[in-house]
């Protein structure tokens, strides 16, 4: 996001060359950019640092040494916050790599040598925005929301659950949003005490930047934060379109995925809410009541398209309970399919609810339906090819 040259910049710089580090210091100090710092490395040495520490606002990266650009910087695309902007520079001059570069997102690519009057037009519109024709290329996290078809069928130990593996197990930054600001248990259940966060956000949508909301946020660890709030119910609050559209747009900017828990009552802030997000995660239990509300839910979010899903899923499914229907007459009756059936687990839920903690690094069935969920939602789930009866005929076959 381009900043004034009198506000503060968060800048690294990795480049493999003595030279190019001594250019891009001078350029720096020649255009009195403060707040940065100049490592010797790729590609390589970048994703170890940003693995495991926050990554800067801008990057300029050198990818000299790389084999493969494309792919190497894709891979450090996915340990970034999606708001960075980048700069690449290289030794190749060639058309088609700079093309690929601008499509994966990459702000400007420059051919070394690197030379003080091009780098330093290239600082200014990567920082102070200058260049007016350019238009800064940024990556936009996932809001997903997650909501049930009637109360108590796991919508928000989902949301809880989901998110703090994502975040744990995959090193990903999330945010959950927990927008019931009067029973909202997003909080409860990671055993931190709510505070008036998500009000103050919704209330001065003029103030919302970085510095601003960090202030806001309740941190459950390095990766994994909550926005929410506990409103008095004698108060009836009343939250406009426009800020919670600014608002989710901003986290966007700071976050792989935000994790938006919606209540039932819908109201314009939930159907803006639905109209922004990439995906839903709708819980259901088998009840009849439940299928009756999943095809309401369903016809509500809209046909599914490119960069829009909705996610059915049934919880609590299993054991010894009387009246349920099954998966399969499920899907039939909802002409809708399930993509994941969690287990029943009588004894699992209240025990970790309880006590404020989180499936992460567990290994049991629910927790394993979760990370199938997880792997789903980032593309990266690999379900199992059904066998035909041919397949199953020719494989009882053997041959000498």
């Amino acid at each position: 996001m381009p900043v004034s040259a009198t506000d503060p910049v968060q800048l690294i710089a990795f480049l493999e060359d003595p030279i190019d580090i001594e250019v891009v210091q001078e350029a720096l100090e020649a255009d009195n950019i403060g707040s940065s710092e100049v490592r010797q490395g790729g590609v390589k040495e970048a994703i170890e640092t940003f693995s495991s520490n926050r990554s800067p606002q801008f990057l300029i990266i050198d990818i000299s040494n790389s084999d493969l650009p494309v792919s190497d910087l894709s891979r450090l695309s996915e340990v970034c916050e999606p708001g960075i902007t980048v700069l690449a520079v290289g030794n190749r001059n060639e058309v088609g790599l700079y093309r690929d570069l601008i499509k994966l997102g990459i702000h400007e690519y420059l051919v070394k040598p690197l030379l003080p009057e091009i780098l330093g037009r290239a600082l200014k519109s990567l920082i102070l925005g200058e260049d007016k024709d350019k238009t800064p290329q940024t990556k936009q996290g996932k809001i997903i929301i997650t909501t049930g078809t009637r109360g108590g069928v796991g919508s928000t130990f989902l949301a809880t659950n989901f998110s703090a593996i994502l975040a744990g197990e995959n090193a990903r930054r999330i945010i959950v949003v927990d927008l019931d600001i009067y029973f909202g248990t997003v909080s409860l259940y990671y055993n931190v005490k709510s505070n008036d966060g998500l009000k103050v956000a919704l209330e001065s949508p003029e103030r919302i930047d970085q510095l601003f909301l960090e202030r806001l946020f309740t941190s459950i660890n390095e990766r994994l934060y909550v926005l929410s709030s506990e409103g008095p119910l004698e108060t009836i609050e009343k939250y406009n379109v426009a800020s919670i559209e600014q608002l989710l747009k901003y986290l966007s900017k700071i976050f792989h995925y935000v994790i938006v828990d919606i209540p039932h009552g819908f109201t314009e802030v939930t159907q803006a809410v639905i109209d922004q997000a990439d995906m839903m995660l709708l819980v259901t239990d088998s009840t009849l009541a439940g299928l009756r509300d999943a095809g309401r839910i369903i016809h509500f979010f809209g046909a599914e398209r490119l960069g829009r899903r909705l996610i059915l899923i049934m919880n609590k499914y299993g054991g010894e309970q009387k009246g349920m229907l099954s998966p399969e007459n499920f899907e039939e009756t909802l002409k809708y399919k399930i993509s994941h059936v969690i287990p029943f687990d009588p004894t699992l839920t209240p025990h970790f609810t309880n006590q404020g903690l989180t499936l992460v690094n567990q290994a049991n069935a629910v927790a394993n339906t979760l990370r199938d969920i997880v792997n789903d939602v980032q593309g990266t789930l690999k379900r199992q090819k059904k066998t035909s009866f041919i397949d199953t005929f020719f494989n009882k076959i053997k041959f000498n």
